[in-house]
């Protein structure tokens, strides 16, 4: 079915090119000028101190527009969205961790998307987090000849498949959700210094929890960067 979709979409994309989700220009999926207007997250990357402080989120999913925009994104094989939204976590990552890259000769950050379970990468046909790291990648590619980031999709995997997060849920109840429903590759990440990447968080806790199953295969450090929050 996946591959149905991608085919339509090529095909629609063909027939009727691309423009911009929130102003109509064409060519892109969003363009630069609106991308720099729309709202940002204003409720993460405050405090050191709070149990989420490792999370940085660039927009805020309130606004209408962003979230209409991931929904697609997310569910109806608008894969083309990934490079515009990868461009702007790039920035935010570089921005966030050049004095490390400038001090570090060896250390290069390891790019783990949050995975979806195999019966819901079946259904979608592709996991937008993944795209998303590939997408942060190719600009680290061009924009320098040193190498900062891998790649590794299967250092983290989802084992459980767990229920949808309602959006009223406590965040103590999104977390007992998320119990034990990743594990990750000590052999692929310990030593590391770990980024994962992901399109929404809103608590954190699927964030966090796959922060502690990497920290306690060995990972060194994890970050964690998300298109909305």
């Amino acid at each position: 079915m996946h591959t149905i979709l991608s085919i339509f979409a090529y095909v629609v994309d063909t027939i009727f090119p691309k423009s911009c989700e929130w102003c109509g220009k064409a060519g892109v999926f969003l363009c630069e000028e609106c991308l720099l207007r729309a709202p940002r997250a204003e409720l993460m990357n405050n405090s050191s101190s709070k149990p989420d402080s490792f999370i940085t989120a660039i927009f805020n999913y309130q606004n209408t527009e962003i979230r209409g925009v991931i929904w697609k994104f997310k569910y109806k094989n608008a894969r083309g969205i990934a490079k515009h939204f990868g461009g702007v976590l790039y920035d935010e990552i570089i921005g966030e961790v050049s004095d490390d890259i400038r001090l570090s000769t060896s250390d290069v950050f390891l790019l783990v998307p949050i995975p979806l379970h195999k019966k819901r990468l079946r259904e979608r046909g592709y996991n937008q987090s993944e795209l998303l790291a590939r997408e942060i990648l190719k600009y680290a590619d061009r924009q320098t000849s040193k190498k900062i980031f891998d790649l590794l999709p299967n250092a983290l995997l989802r084992t459980r498949a767990t229920k949808p997060q309602a959006k009223k849920e406590k965040r103590v109840a999104r977390f007992e959700n998320l119990r034990g429903a990743f594990v990750a590759s000590p052999e692929l990440v310990r030593g590391r210094h770990i980024i994962l990447i992901d399109d929404v968080t809103t608590t954190g806790a699927t964030l966090s929890e796959a922060r502690k199953v990497l920290l306690k295969s060995g990972a060194k450090t994890v970050r964690a960067y998300a298109v909305a929050h």
